[in-house]
């Protein structure tokens, strides 16, 4: 088969804390010098980022940090808030420190119409000037739901460049992509389905999963670009071996990255307890991966 254009895997980061709660700077910055060389960029202060646990200069360090190790273009900052005024602020801050790409979370907790969500995407499109602005969808955390018709006219109205679709929105990539101009740049949160978002014509995933063991999200998205089947096949497994693992949850892919030797685990908003059978899964998949990593 002709080789497509790969994927691109965003790494939707953690944020380390230490043992007083606050931000863990040194691991902050040693996860992203190792993510660096394995994926193709990062989402910082995202769902997985714990984002609404952390204050506007917590999130100016963290998109700092980022746009330290990786550059412009291969950071996108989440600037998402619950109120306009805190997203517009947000948005200046990123832009200040040189973000080009941002992305923003709907209005969530009050009940938004499409013309609530339209002026909050407008002021924060507005606020990044020349930097390309990513709606992003997560109707089951916001409790707002954009239809693809309804956003389509948001994006053409505020001048979104695409969107991060994730949960239930997810679940409609297909009709997102229809509804969007061809150049619209779309990027889905389930992120071991990674080969049906390229059919589909997206442009990669957000993966949280991937910020613990990214190689087998970057064989996944070479072995699709290049048609080659059974490598796919191969990829396909284990990424959702990692699945099965972390359960796509902040609390196991935190778990799974202080058995890689990164962080304490800690959360800092309240998370299900993790029963032993997955611990013990995750410890099992972070010791293949450390083996594999090890020199020869």
């Amino acid at each position: 088969m002709p080789e497509t254009s790969r994927a691109e895997i965003l790494a939707a980061v953690p944020t380390f804390f230490d043992a007083a709660g606050d931000l863990d700077h040194a691991t902050t910055k040693a996860h992203f010098t190792d993510l660096a060389s394995r994926v193709d960029g990062v989402f910082v202060c995202g769902t997985t980022g714990e984002f609404p646990a952390l204050d506007r200069a917590e999130r100016h360090a963290l998109a700092e940090a980022a746009l330290a190790v990786f550059g412009p273009d291969r950071v996108v900052v989440h600037v998402g808030a619950a109120a306009t005024r805190e997203a517009v602020a947000l948005t200046r801050d990123a832009v200040a420190l040189g973000a080009r790409r941002l992305a923003t979370l709907t209005p969530y907790y009050l009940p938004a119409d499409t013309g609530a969500v339209l002026r909050h995407f407008a002021a924060v499109t507005t606020a990044a000037g020349p930097a390309s602005v990513y709606g992003y969808l997560f109707s089951e955390r916001s409790g707002v739901v954009v239809e693809p018709g309804d956003f389509a006219v948001i994006a053409a109205e505020t001048g979104l460049a695409g969107a991060k679709l994730s949960g239930l929105a997810a679940d409609r990539f297909g009709e997102y992509r229809a509804a969007l101009p061809a150049g619209a740049r779309l990027w889905s949160g389930a992120d071991t389905r990674l080969a049906e978002v390229v059919s589909l014509g997206g442009h990669g995933v957000v993966s949280g999963l991937s910020a613990a063991f990214p190689e087998p999200f970057a064989l996944l998205a070479d072995a699709v670009a290049g048609g080659d089947t059974n490598a796919e096949r191969s990829a396909q497994a284990r990424v959702d071996e990692v699945l099965a693992a972390l359960g796509g949850t902040v609390e196991g892919i935190k778990l799974a990255l202080r058995h890689l030797g990164r962080g304490t685990g800690a959360l800092r908003m309240p998370a299900p307890e993790i029963g032993p059978d997955t611990r013990q899964h995750i410890a099992r998949l972070a010791e293949t991966a450390l083996a594999s990593r090890a020199p020869r």
